[in-house]
């Protein structure tokens, strides 16, 4: 049986995430050799499998802000948790947001450009966000 502390969890809350069927997807796709999940979001299905896994993990999504964040978590962690340190107040959720969709167009084209690339602001704005909206 998998314990709770042999799984990790997704850093952000996902509308439409599948945290709480990830222990039953798992327990039917069985030890699978190749995992390939084309919708990511916040990862919960391949977060959720239980562990240790030494196989091929393969993961996608179109949202440039789910690249940038894995990316960005990967390269330096602390200055994401950095940015996305800050209380909930409604004219910074509305700035940022405002501020966010105003950078997705040129991320996009970084993050396709550029395999190293990634943002740290943009992720911890966007992380922070999601947890705000929600």
């Amino acid at each position: 049986m998998t314990r709770q502390t042999d799984i990790l969890k997704s850093p952000f809350p996902w509308f439409g995430g599948k945290s709480s069927i990830a222990a039953e997807v798992w327990r039917r796709f069985g030890n699978v050799p190749n995992y390939i999940e084309p919708f990511f979001g916040s990862g919960a299905v391949l977060l959720g499998r239980p562990l240790p896994f030494g196989g091929v993990e393969t993961v996608n999504d179109k949202d440039g802000m789910v690249c940038n964040f894995w990316r960005a978590v990967k390269v330096d962690p602390e200055a994401v948790a950095f940015h996305a340190d800050w209380p909930v107040l409604e004219n910074d959720l509305h700035a940022r947001h405002a501020w966010l969709v105003g950078q997705k167009d040129s991320l996009q084209e970084r993050l396709e450009g550029d395999f190293d690339f990634c943002d740290t602001q943009v992720a911890g704005w966007w992380c922070w966000g999601l947890a705000c909206w929600i």
